[in-house]
């Protein structure tokens, strides 16, 4: 019973054993302080390892310039994301200059460049949040991944 109605808890037995489902576009993930944030997939830019936010796993970037840092692993956001979108957000894997993976959603990039000022990046990504994202492949590979993900569409 819910405020005098009586509610049938066998109607959503999937998204009960799912904590992480996706529900309207948003991703349920934890905060390292262990509190529930909802994120908006449409508003990732990217999402990669974090070793700067104690008690975070992943960092996602946002359109709004701002990261939100998460205790789930990259691994799991991204089967997260892919399977709730199937098709309809195009997110490639590159390598960030220190070596780590990060997916970004292609989306949200307005350029990549050849001319970097980021030691270590062969190219840059612009994002549509103004960000700056250096990568160790060159703007010839990133291009190459994105028209791969384009022809798939």
């Amino acid at each position: 019973m819910i405020g005098g109605v009586a509610v049938a808890a066998s109607l959503c037995p999937a998204r009960a054993q799912q904590p992480n489902a996706v529900r309207l576009g948003s991703l349920k993930l934890t905060e390292p302080n262990g509190k529930s944030v909802h994120i908006n997939i449409a508003l990732v830019t990217f999402v990669r390892p974090d070793t700067q936010n104690t008690g975070a796993n992943a960092e996602l970037g946002l359109t709004s310039g701002k990261a939100q840092g998460v205790q789930e692993s990259v691994d799991e956001i991204m089967r997260l994301v892919m399977a709730s979108h199937r098709g309809e957000m195009a997110w490639i894997k590159l390598t960030e200059t220190n070596g780590k993976p990060i997916h970004v959603n292609v989306t949200q990039v307005t350029s990549v460049r050849f001319d970097t000022q980021i030691p270590g990046a062969n190219a840059e990504l612009g994002f549509a949040s103004g960000k700056l994202q250096g990568v160790q492949e060159s703007v010839d590979d990133v291009m190459q991944l994105i028209a791969t993900i384009a022809g798939n569409r």
